[in-house]
């Protein structure tokens, strides 16, 4: 059973938690055009915050088709003085980008075993579902959280609510695990005790920590 009564449940982003990052996509995309990549990441992902019209973050909620993501990229691409290829998207998304994070999908394994609850909260398309089914295996969560399922996106307040509700437990109950801090945020303002996740096998050491120190309050 968990070491603390009031922590219940822990919660694991997909990108750059159980997966590698796609930040070398985003890399090989930016240096392609010679610019920085934080401006390539802007582009094709959208801002920093959750924006109403960005193709990338309509996709994730539902609201656009994958396939139609590129088309929709060429005004920002222009603002950014960015000319687009029209093969950006088709590179960010190449299959084999990426791969899974072992340690991190063996300690979903043993916190259910212990007696908590897991998650996967992802912003994601519908599209990739059957890719994401086939490198984790959803039964190994509680629940799972997906952005265009729900019709919201992190870093939107009601993806968090959405997920404690299919947990089926209080906010001050779950660990969250990110690595975007923009992603966090809201997350602890709602009570959840967050670990910004860097070098997993550092991210996992901290969750030991919290989860091991029975009069820790959540933050």
């Amino acid at each position: 059973m968990p070491s603390d009564p009031g922590l219940r449940a822990v919660v694991f982003d997909f990108g750059g938690v159980l997966i590698t990052s796609i930040s070398n996509q985003i890399g090989d995309v930016a240096a392609s055009h010679a610019v920085d990549p934080a401006v390539m990441h802007e582009v094709l992902l959208g801002p920093r915050v959750s924006w109403p019209d960005h193709p990338w973050h309509r996709a994730e909620r539902g609201e656009l088709a994958v396939a139609d993501i590129q088309a929709e990229l060429t005004p920002w691409g222009e603002a950014a003085g960015i000319r687009l290829r029209g093969d950006e998207m088709e590179r960010l998304l190449a299959p084999g980008a990426y791969s899974v994070v072992g340690a991190m999908l063996d300690r979903v394994d043993t916190l259910r075993a212990d007696g908590y609850r897991t998650a996967l909260l992802t912003n994601t398309f519908a599209e990739f579902r059957p890719t994401m089914e086939r490198d984790l295996d959803f039964d190994r969560f509680d629940a799972v959280v997906e952005s265009f399922a729900v019709g919201s996106r992190k870093p939107e307040a009601e993806i968090y609510v959405a997920a404690a509700e299919m947990l089926e437990v209080g906010h001050a109950s779950i660990v969250y695990l990110d690595d975007f801090d923009q992603n966090l945020s809201p997350a602890a303002a709602l009570g959840w005790t967050t670990i910004l996740v860097g070098d997993p096998r550092v991210a996992l050491d901290e969750l030991d920590a919290i989860l091991g120190t029975s009069d820790s309050a959540p933050k």
